[in-house]
């Protein structure tokens, strides 16, 4: 357990829940932009919040396992509420409670950036050890490690080179294509990577 992990579980992961309320039918663009092409029976979002992401991929793909794991309680609540079919459990990025390559798909949209250096190649080594096939990260970029200050706290977000540290921790994800997004998107000036796993790639990084 970090200190970060503790901070969003609590009442300050529960505020922002409150305050972040997206419309999902906004972001179905980019998803569909994202993973157009791919074959996807299963997905896994890695800290799903409220489950705006699980709405659009639920009805991007209708016939896929779509799965979150989220560790705040409250936001939690609301997303096993948000729609049928949607599987929703308690649960965080450092110890993700599948098994080895469980889903074609697992993503993050805005939590790599709360996870610190020194946790980031474990979350990164649990993500790419629960996908069979593909990884998705959408998340702040910067070229160099760089500390944002937010709501107070000086070690809750960072903007990163996130396909460097998945290069540098997981060799054996490739990138198959990347982009960046804006509000008219419905995300955040945000980057992304779309990575595909080795096949016969062993458990661990």
């Amino acid at each position: 357990m970090t200190h970060q992990l503790e901070t969003w579980e609590g009442e300050f992961g529960t505020a922002y829940t409150d305050r972040n309320v997206v419309d999902w039918h906004v972001r179905l663009p980019a998803f569909r932009h994202m993973l157009e092409g791919l074959r996807i029976g299963s997905v896994l979002e890695v800290g799903c919040n409220r489950g705006h992401n699980l709405l659009a991929l639920a009805n991007l793909l209708p016939d896929a396992e779509v799965v979150g794991l989220e560790p705040n309680r409250h936001a939690l609540q609301i997303a096993r509420a948000s729609g049928t079919g949607i599987a929703v459990l308690s649960g965080h990025a450092l110890d993700i409670p599948f098994r080895d390559a469980t889903f074609d798909l697992v993503l993050t949209a805005g939590v790599l950036i709360h996870i610190p250096l020194d946790s980031l190649a474990a979350a990164m080594g649990e993500i790419r050890r629960v996908t069979r096939r593909y990884v998705l990260a959408v998340e702040y970029y910067a070229e160099e490690e760089t500390l944002i200050p937010y709501r107070g706290h000086e070690d809750l977000l960072w903007k990163r080179d996130f396909l460097k540290h998945y290069q540098s921790n997981c060799p054996d994800l490739t990138l198959l294509r990347c982009g960046q997004w804006g509000a008219e998107a419905g995300f955040d000036r945000t980057r992304w990577w779309l990575l595909q796993k080795s096949a016969g790639s062993e458990a661990g990084c």
